[in-house]
């Protein structure tokens, strides 16, 4: 009903249908600012648990894009990310691990990267005229049509058409996380040097993760006989893996469902492998989790989604003998 109701309001009020137009073309403005301009400055991220201000360096030239994430807060952690390889560096547990980016993540200027897809499920709208950093910013409301997924709230840099605020909302409307930077530089060129690790003194215990094996998305039925018999509308499958855990040996299987905004990924692995597990429903943040067992796998629920989407697809996924699926 709210899908068609959104609908209904799109093709019938000229206004907004060239609103949420307008508004969609700044998105997606945005997103390409976001990976193809050089830019630097300091950022807060705050959710209920944490405030952590990070130094960021990001180009992008012939060699690809190079981003390099500084925490000005407790440790020194350091991310550095070339294309999609990610390096992090923690020295308060003297750890190194690299990975190709995980599926389904990515810096909070990825978020709208296929909202043209998810629009049926979202009111795009233009907002006021705001300053965020010292800059100029048009807002941007993201809201969705039901209480299954999130929304936001954005402020686009007027001048650059980059992400310089953002908010996580409730289904109730609270805030659940701010991004917001406090300075930002586009102007001065960025050496290499800032794209070295500067965390030194340290032995460190380095860690590579295997990249996983690309399952066939459009083959849902025939590459698992795990089946999620309840999504929210709009969400399908997006992207699959099997990859090894690093410390156990055990194999994971990871499945990501998105409407092109939100995503939840089901991690899927055999109770031998590890004996304490989530039972039940989580959060850390606005990241919602909940674990079953089923079939003699721990089965886990994790998104930034309502915690009752998590619970919702959790107990309607199923295990199907081979040949036995519907």
């Amino acid at each position: 009903m709210l899908r068609t109701l959104a609908f209904t309001l799109f093709f019938l009020m000229p206004g907004l249908a060239w609103s949420s137009s307008d508004a969609i073309d700044l998105l997606e403005r945005m997103t390409r600012a976001g990976k193809e301009l050089t830019y630097q400055g300091v950022f807060t991220y705050h959710n209920d648990s944490a405030i952590q201000s990070v130094q960021i360096y990001h180009r992008n030239n012939e060699l690809g894009e190079m981003e390099r994430l500084i925490s000005l807060n407790g440790a020194a952690r350091e991310v550095i990310r070339s294309n999609d390889m990610v390096t992090c560096i923690n020295p308060e547990v003297e750890q190194v691990n690299v990975s190709r980016r995980p599926l389904g993540q990515g810096f909070p200027s990825d978020l709208p990267r296929r909202l043209r897809s998810a629009t049926p499920f979202y009111e795009v709208t233009l907002g006021d005229i705001e300053r965020v950093a010292g800059r100029q910013s048009q807002v941007l409301a993201i809201t969705p049509v039901d209480d299954y997924r999130y929304g936001y709230r954005m402020w686009v840099d007027i001048e650059t058409d980059l992400l310089l605020k953002s908010e996580l909302l409730s289904e109730t409307k609270a805030v659940l996380e701010t991004f917001s930077f406090s300075s930002i530089d586009t102007q001065t060129p960025i050496e290499d040097h800032q794209f070295k690790a500067q965390t030194g003194g340290h032995e460190m215990i380095w860690y590579q993760s295997e990249p996983g094996t690309p399952l066939d998305t459009s083959s849902d039925k025939l590459i698992s006989n795990w089946q999620a018999n309840w999504l929210p509308e709009g969400f399908s499958l997006v992207a699959a893996q099997n990859r090894l855990r690093a410390n156990n040996g055990a194999y994971v299987e990871q499945r990501v469902y998105s409407d092109g905004l939100s995503a939840v990924s089901v991690f899927i692995e055999k109770t031998r492998s590890r004996p304490a597990h989530l039972l039940g429903v989580s959060n850390v943040g606005a990241m919602n989790a909940y674990g079953k067992i089923i079939h003699a796998h721990f089965v886990t629920v994790v998104g930034e989604v309502p915690a009752h989407t998590v619970e919702k697809i959790g107990t309607n996924i199923t295990f199907q003998l081979s040949g036995t699926a519907p």
